[in-house]
């Protein structure tokens, strides 16, 4: 099958071969640890007395070392003169000499022509410090998984058996701000991120929410790539001149969670229901109280007009005392005078323009402090107020967390306030439906055997499914189908 060349970059204990592996198995790619191939010279040099100076000698010593595929693909093991060494390289010893002997610029180059071999056939993450800036400068891909240094201390000696607090534990801690010191400054292939790489934090995370961050940003990227291939081609001669790139933006200031409603959210929560009651004829049906009062959950509704967040979020505010945490667009918080305010509802960026993980991981935080948050998993508003096909993150939000997801639908908003038009109808009525909070888990047949693609699928389908129940057979848009399957479903 044909797949992306990754590349997957970070500091020590970042977790980039233990995620980077799980990532590859979930995919069906090759995993390569490049670390590996230097752990294991540095662990041959210090058994036969060799000292990083001589680089002669380390050059040497590089044909006793083999990277071994563990039989699914994975070059996740390593062997000096034939016998599996996986677990000597990586003892303390090694952990306080590789990087000395990393910085060796005769051996880094004995060893990149093995590392850019490996990848030829493609579909391969490979993993180590500078894949995305030296070894594999065009990679289709560029991760590169950071975290503090106190993260990835408390991991690593977690991993050891160890408390993170006790004098071993703040020895490891010591011995990595060493480390990246070292790697940081080394003059040949420094540590650092490369210009075009996705930078994942992953501080607080769960790993299984690393690995799908990796995971999305790879599918995102083979979906773009695979987009362009089909795009017809262009006669040469009458083209014009290629739009120039645009600059990358750096990432977004993050919004503050607010849990119980401020003097702030309360005022502006106010203020937008009164408009809303003399510009538009909101009416509410079905149980909003039927949202939880304490714990985390997802509002998911359909986007058919800016009407909808003020008249799902401003309404609930108040029934709850409770503030919804809404993901928007970026520019909602960027814009001059009203960006402040809008962070102060709160809205919390998400970058449009690009696959964004920090969005999901804002998100993540949100569910697990127990909080609300709003989406619209349509990501836009529809411009004829008919549901649109959405990508997978809702599902996977309410798999990850746990959370209940309460439907929510906004009917004939698009005609009170319709897409394009920079002011509302007055009097056009609008009714928000309130459906019913459900665990996905507890909704979707055998979803415990199914596979994590399949999983996510299956969820949004069903929150959506949901959505569109609650709305007129006009704005079911895609999801008619699944009503109508659901219905027939239920009466037998």
């Amino acid at each position: 099958m044909p797949g992306l060349v990754v590349a997957l970059d970070g500091p020590a204990s970042s977790g980039k071969s233990s995620v980077g592996a799980t990532a590859a198995t979930r995919l069906g790619y090759r995993f390569c640890d490049t670390g590996l191939l230097y752990r294991a010279v540095t662990w041959l040099a210090l058994r036969r007395g060799v000292s990083a100076e001589d680089s002669a000698g380390l050059v040497g010593l590089v044909q006793a070392v083999e990277l071994l595929d563990v039989g699914d693909g994975r070059l996740a093991h390593v062997s000096v003169d034939g016998t599996d060494v996986t677990t000597e390289v990586h003892g303390a010893d090694v952990d306080v000499a590789v990087s000395a002997f990393s910085r060796v610029a005769d051996l880094r180059q004995a060893l990149l022509q093995r590392q850019r071999a490996i990848v030829d056939g493609g579909r391969i993450i490979m993993a180590g410090r500078d894949i995305g800036t030296v070894v594999l400068p065009d990679a289709d891909l560029k991760l590169f998984l950071d975290a503090s240094v106190e993260e990835r201390a408390r991991r690593r000696a977690t991993e050891r058996g160890i408390d993170p607090d006790s004098l071993a534990g703040r020895e490891i801690l010591d011995e990595l701000r060493r480390r990246d010191d070292l790697d940081s400054t080394r003059s040949v292939a420094p540590l650092r991120a490369a210009e075009d790489a996705v930078v994942i934090r992953t501080d607080g995370n769960e790993f299984e929410t690393t690995v799908d961050l990796v995971v999305d940003a790879i599918g995102t990227r083979e979906r773009e790539l695979a987009a362009k291939a089909h795009k017809p081609k262009v006669d040469v001669a009458s083209a014009q001149a290629p739009t120039p790139r645009r600059p990358r933006r750096p990432p977004a200031k993050p919004t503050k969670i607010v849990g119980k409603v401020t003097w702030f959210p309360w005022l502006a929560a106010g203020i937008l229901r009164f408009l809303a009651r003399v510009i538009l004829r909101p009416r509410t049906e079905g149980d909003p109280d039927a949202v939880p009062r304490t714990g985390p959950v997802i509002v998911a509704g359909n986007h058919a007009s800016s009407a909808d967040p003020v008249l799902i979020g401003a309404f609930l505010n108040a029934r709850l005392a409770r503030c919804v945490n809404w993901l928007g667009k970026r520019e909602l918080v960027e814009t001059p005078v009203i960006g402040p305010f809008m962070r102060m509802v709160p809205i919390h960026p998400v970058d449009r323009e690009s696959a964004d993980l920090e969005a999901f991981r804002t998100a993540m935080r949100i569910l697990e402090s127990g909080n609300i948050l709003g989406i619209f998993p349509e990501g836009t508003r529809s411009p004829d107020g008919a549901l649109k096909p959405v990508r997978e993150g809702a599902g996977v939000l309410a798999l990850h967390s746990g959370a209940p997801v309460m439907p929510v639908a906004v009917i004939d908003s698009d005609l009170a306030w319709p897409k394009g038009h920079l002011m509302p109808r007055f009097g056009k009525p609008v009714t928000v439906r309130w459906g019913k909070p459900f665990l996905v888990r507890e909704e979707v047949p055998g979803i415990a055997t199914m596979s994590r693609r399949e999983a996510n699928a299956a969820a949004t389908r069903l929150i959506m499914t949901r959505i569109a129940e609650l709305l007129p057979p006009r704005q079911r848009g895609v999801y008619a189908a699944d009503v109508e399957a659901a219905a027939k479903a239920q009466a037998t």
